[in-house]
């Protein structure tokens, strides 16, 4: 066992140890939930982080980083702004309503069953997309240190993420999710990356520049439509502020306070360790301009550009990037069929004994989802960004509109919301399968007018059925009043503490973001 395979497994079964750790530490089917709503800031700014850093954003972008230029990262910067919109409109409110899924929600704002069984549907579609991105990542890089072949490592990584949600639910995915992300900060954003850019040099991109024009340009000599960045935008700015995986950590939370703070901490420490990811990713172009599998460039380099050691840790901190996100996912997508279905409507929880068969309903749809993603994974390394990119449009034109018009907008109706649901969803997913009709790829936009991309048509179609088709329904004295709860309560009350503090805090946390975005479009223009 070489020194990368050492440091590897050394780290895999920490993980391992950890969860089962705080399985002995469950206590009943409220823990496996939601960790008994006992979360303060520090874990739920680094669970929902590193559930956000995914193996779209260090595997699958990094390689697009590598093959077009870093700056081609700002297709994603429309995530950035998913932060404080969970943590100062959306996050809070739906914690203060004490709900454990999405469909919890839904299903009490507009009075229907129907919306939950339809966000079980979106949520397993959406969701069952990502996990697959982050399996195919994972087992890109496990490939990579241990020379297994593709397909038996999918197997592997499948019964770590498996382990990780069986045993602990929430408790164990956030508590390793919080380990996991300050690895990911430490071990891949600042000292791997900040060591690749010291070797490579100032002179290295420099040169690097002179040799590709438009490599360092936003849109990389004009190759990426505006249309296509206007839709990535929405994608992933809207996509990841509804996404069940992402906001369901604020039901985590102990206050609104923790909710609201945590996701102003996790912006400011998500922008340097993204950015300085793609940039050190641009730069083995410098090195080797000839990696055949873009995805596996971060790989490639910390097995032969650095030191053993910080390569080793560099491997270790990309693995715990998909991990934490993988592990999220199969646990989300088990509260689908266990609470939002099982629970729901065959058996109601008021007993020991119920409680016991819900979780081991949930138990099992962890390990069926584990399976689908055995399956769904086989075989297919390198569509990481496609498939991880439809599931953020698929929550982007379903989710966002009848969550946020459930939140804020009290005239929404039943009929709306469904008819909001079903047109983004149609709307988005026909335009985006057109494609591989035309020997093209998942959501290609150049055959759209403006090459504006499916999502930005099946966001405005779903909120315009929202608006049309409410505007011709009434709305029940009950859903008012649960708009009411929303909307009435004072700032202060529903993030704990006086509002002017959480703005002076999210303010400068916004103002760093934008002397970081600065720096990074200075620096592209001295190397043009």
């Amino acid at each position: 066992m070489n020194l990368y395979q050492g440091i590897f497994m050394l780290f895999l079964v920490i993980f391992i140890s950890l969860s089962m750790y705080q399985a002995k530490q469950n206590r009943g089917l409220n823990d496996f939930y939601t960790m008994g709503g006992n979360a303060g800031i520090w874990l739920i700014c680094g669970t929902y982080t590193a559930t956000l850093v995914s193996a779209l954003g260090m595997v699958g972008l990094t390689g697009s980083a590598y093959a077009n230029g870093p700056v081609a990262g700002i297709l994603v910067w429309g995530t950035f702004l998913a932060f404080p919109i969970t943590g100062l409109f959306m996050g809070p409110q739906l914690r203060r309503l004490g709900q454990v899924t999405i469909g919890d929600f839904l299903e009490a704002r507009y009075e229907s069953k129907f919306m939950r069984v339809m966000t079980t549907v979106i949520t397993i579609v959406g969701m069952g997309c990502f996990f697959v991105s982050q399996l195919v990542g994972s087992a890109l890089i496990v490939e990579g240190v241990l020379g297994i072949p593709y397909n038996y490592v999918v197997l592997l990584t499948v019964l770590v993420f498996v382990i990780i949600a069986w045993s602990g639910g929430s408790r164990s995915v956030t508590i390793t999710d919080t380990v996991m992300f300050a690895m990911i900060c430490l071990l891949l954003g600042f000292i791997f990356s900040g060591d690749i850019m010291r070797i490579i040099g100032i002179d290295g991109f420099k040169a690097l520049a002179s040799t590709k024009p438009g490599f360092y340009t936003a849109t990389s000599g004009g190759k990426i439509a505006w249309g296509a960045v206007l839709g990535w935008q929405i994608l992933w700015c809207f996509g990841n502020a509804s996404n069940p995986a992402n906001l369901t950590r604020c039901y985590l939370a102990k206050d609104g306070r923790s909710v609201t703070c945590a996701m102003m901490a996790a912006l400011a420490l998500i922008i340097p360790v993204v950015w300085m990811t793609h940039v050190a990713a641009a730069g083995i172009q410098a090195v080797n301009p000839d990696i055949q599998n873009p995805s596996t460039t971060l790989i490639w380099a910390a097995m032969n550009v650095v030191s053993p050691f910080v390569g080793a840790l560099a491997i270790s901190g990309l693995f715990a990037a998909v991990l934490s996100t993988a592990s999220t996912q199969i646990l989300t997508l088990s509260l689908c069929i266990s609470r939002d279905i099982y629970e729901r409507f065959y058996c109601k929880v008021d007993s020991v004994e119920s409680e016991k068969k819900v979780l081991l309903m949930t138990r099992m749809a962890i390990l069926f989802f584990g399976v689908y993603g055995i399956f769904a994974a086989w075989g297919n390394p390198t569509i990481i960004v496609q498939i991880g990119n439809f599931g953020s449009s698929v929550f982007a034109c379903t989710f966002f509109p009848v969550l946020i018009c459930g939140l804020r907008w009290k005239w929404a109706t039943r009929e709306g919301a469904i008819a909001s649901f079903v047109v983004g969803f149609l709307v988005d997913g026909v335009l985006s399968v057109i494609p591989l009709f035309m020997g093209q790829g998942l959501a290609w936009s150049g055959y759209l007018p403006f090459s504006l991309h499916p999502v930005v048509w099946g966001f405005v179609a779903s909120f315009a059925a929202m608006f049309i088709v409410s505007a011709h329904t009434s709305v029940t004295p009950t859903m008012k009043a649960l708009v009411d709860k929303c909307m009435t309560v004072t700032a202060e009350e529903n993030v704990g503490t006086p509002i002017a503090k959480v703005k002076q805090y999210a303010y400068g946390m916004l103002a760093a973001a934008v002397l970081f975005y600065s720096a990074a479009l200075w620096f592209a223009t001295q190397l043009g």
